[in-house]
Formats: structure tokens, sequence, C-alpha cells
């Protein structure tokens, strides 16, 4: 059996998540703990299949190819889209690139998922031989009618894919988990204008579709609380600190728990540094800083003193000045926060916005719902602004000084 790698990341972000990304970008771009979102569905598909790798890109945006290339295991066939947005068009996009294998294995480019899964679904594959494999993941029904829905009997074949109207009101909550391993033959009911879970349920009705359910970790960057996510669990993994030799970290600062400090930063003295976090390579962090648990610095991130930081994703060349608080926040790419800046970040009762983590805090039964801020790349936030929880701040914006937001 041959079998090709094909990695789509074209796709097109939610209003909520655009503002954090750059013209020319995409969301696979977006970092968390160093990598872009793309290192983690290409490196773990690579490291299971070493067949050639083909990359849908769109139109406009070849830094994905540039970043593939960097981080790539093996040789990328980037293929360009220009036109269309659905998952359909992008594979036949490839379609030329495709003919010519038995199978091929499909991940999207925003999807984090244990490299295990991407083992466990070929293994599976290869041993019971059915015509198609995909995974499923248990769900949050609030949300699943947005994934195709995997109806399966007893032994894991599945017998329907269902979507929109049908999916809120199934009794079933298994998503179609965005890794396939596919027959080209599928190409043929894509090309008759099926979508892929219309082609799949061909699939399944003229042979076998199994599926493999993982249970583990498992994350759509769909919205900015998936990056918060997938931080937060990929950070939970950490078991053992990682500092660089080629860090500064002065005598007074104090670091506890795992963490990892890349090249080239400097921790200035009496700042505590509480783990699991990670600071990247030629980050500032000034005196007297707090940088809290499952909080995340990218590259040359400067945080001037007496700052606190806390469950929050900050991505590259973002300034925070002095006495700047952030909690469970999204801070786009080169932004300004000025000084003696507070995020705020428990909810109204009666406010909630898409995809909110909940906490449960002590006594058992209350459950706070926690948001901070969403902030759109190159904005500037003048001193001494309040900001509400749960506000998405497009890009580019200034805020002038004492804004109540």
């Amino acid at each position: 059996m041959t079998l090709k790698n094909l990695v789509l990341a074209a796709g097109k972000a939610k209003p909520e998540l655009s503002v954090l990304i750059p013209p020319g970008k995409n969301k696979v771009l977006l970092r968390i703990l160093g990598k872009p979102i793309l290192y983690y569905p290409l490196t773990s598909i690579q490291r299971v299949n070493r067949g050639e790798t083909i990359l849908v890109y769109r139109e406009g945006e070849e830094e994905v190819v540039e970043t593939a290339n960097s981080i790539s295991l093996g040789t990328i066939t980037p293929i360009k889209q220009v036109v269309g947005t659905s998952v359909r068009e992008a594979i036949l996009v490839a379609e030329n690139k495709l003919r010519d294998t038995d199978y091929f294995f499909l991940v999207y480019g925003d999807i984090i998922v244990d490299p295990e899964a991407f083992n466990l679904l070929l293994s599976t594959h290869y041993r019971e031989e059915p015509d198609a494999t995909i995974l499923i993941a248990p769900y949050d029904p609030e949300y699943a009618e947005t994934y195709g829905l995997a109806i399966i009997n007893e032994e894991g074949y599945v017998e329907k894919i269902i979507s929109g109207e049908q999916a809120r009101e199934a009794d079933q909550t298994y998503i179609v988990g965005g890794i396939y391993i596919l027959p080209t033959t599928i190409l043929d009911y894509l090309e008759e204008n099926n979508t892929l879970p219309e082609a799949i349920n061909k699939l399944a009705m003229n042979g076998k579709v199994k599926t493999v359910l993982w249970n583990k970790l498992w994350i759509d960057i769909g919205y900015p609380t998936d990056i918060l996510e997938a931080t937060y669990q990929l950070l939970s993994e950490l078991k053992h600190s990682k500092i660089s030799n080629k860090a500064e970290i002065e005598s007074t600062t104090i670091i506890k728990g795992p963490v990892i400090i890349e090249d080239n930063t400097y921790i200035d003295h009496y700042s505590v540094i509480k783990g699991p976090a990670y600071i990247g390579e030629k980050v500032f962090i000034g005196a007297h800083s707090f940088i809290r648990e499952y909080s995340d610095a990218e590259y040359r991130v400067r945080i001037g003193s007496y700052n606190e930081i806390k469950k929050s994703n900050i991505q590259p060349y973002t300034l925070l000045d002095s006495k700047v608080t952030i909690v469970d926040s999204i801070i786009g790419e080169n932004c300004t926060i000025g000084t003696n800046t507070t995020i705020l970040n428990v909810l109204p009762e009666k406010e909630k916005p898409p995809r909110l983590r909940t906490h449960l805090v002590h006594p058992p039964t209350k459950i706070i719902r926690k948001m901070g801020a969403v902030i759109g790349y190159n904005t500037r936030i003048g001193a001494s602004t309040t900001i509400s929880p749960g506000k998405i701040i497009k890009q580019e914006s200034i805020i002038k000084p004492k804004t109540l937001i």
C-alpha cells in the first residue's frame, strides 16, 4: 500500500481569531510554546509516515511554506490554493499529486493532537484493512454541531456522518477529528461535488470506514480560547525544566515548577517564574515581575518591571510596559501595552463568550467563568487602561490612555 501525507493549511480563520493574524499569514503560524501551530500536525504525521508530504496553502500566504520547510522532517511539496474555502476544494487542489498513490493520510493544519493518535490510526488501518480509517473524539455537545458527527455501530464502523441541524439533535457526540486515512477513490466522490462527510458516507455505504476513538489531547484551533486551551494542555505535559545555558537569569530570580526558558532571554532581579510556563527566545523580563503558571511569552516579547501574567499567550514582538496585569488573555503580535493597564477576567454571570473555559473553585460547587481579552496584532493601548472580561480588540487599534473598554 502506498501512502502520501496531505496537510491542509489554507483554511480561513473565524472573525474572533482573525484579529490575531497579520496580513500574509495564516492561523497555522500562530505560536504556542515556541512553535507554529502547523508544527504539531505536520511533524506528528511525518514521524508516523515517511512518505511524500503535500502541503496545501493559500495564495499570498507563502510564509506558510517557508515555515513548513523550516520545521519539516522531510521534503515538502507545496500546492497553492487560489480559490475556494471548503475542505473538499482544498483536497482537490492536490488531486494530481494524489492520483498515483493508493491512500493519503490527511490532517488539518490547525489540529493539535497527541502524536500517539497518528500511530494508533495507522496501525489500526494496517491491521483491519478497512476502506478508510478516521479519528473520532468526544466533544462538548454544545459545540458539536460545527463538526461532523460520526454515527458508528458496535464494531466501530461508520454508519453515517451527520452535520448541521442533524448533529445538534443527535445522541452521539463523537466528532470527526480532522485526521483521516482515505483511499484515492474518494477523489471521484469529491469531484461529483460531494462534501468530505458526504464522500465518506458513500465510502461507508459501499465498504467499511473504521473509526479510532481518541480520548486524550485533541484541540482544533478555531477560536482564541482554543489557543489558551492548547497552551494549558501542552504546558500541563511539562514535567521537567529546560533552561538554556545561553539565558541570563539574575541571582535573585525565583523559578518554581517546570519551565522552559529559551536562548538569549534575560530575567531581571526579584522576578518570580512559576511553572509550568514557557519563556521564549530573546525575551526580556523586568525586575519584580510575576510570571504565573500556564503563561507563554513568545519570541522577543518584552515584559517590563512589576508585571503579572497568568494563563495567557503573548505572541512575538509584543511589549508590555511596567505594572501591567494580564490574565486569561491572548495578546497578538507586535502590540504595545501601556503602563498600569489591567485586563479583568471574571465574567458577569449572564455573559458568555464562545468557547469559554470554566474553572471550578472552592467551594467545588461554584463555577467561575473566566476570560480575559483578545488583543489584535499591531495594537497600541495607552497607559492606565482597564479592559473588561471577554473583550476582543480589533487589530491595529489605538486606545487612548485611561480608557475603560
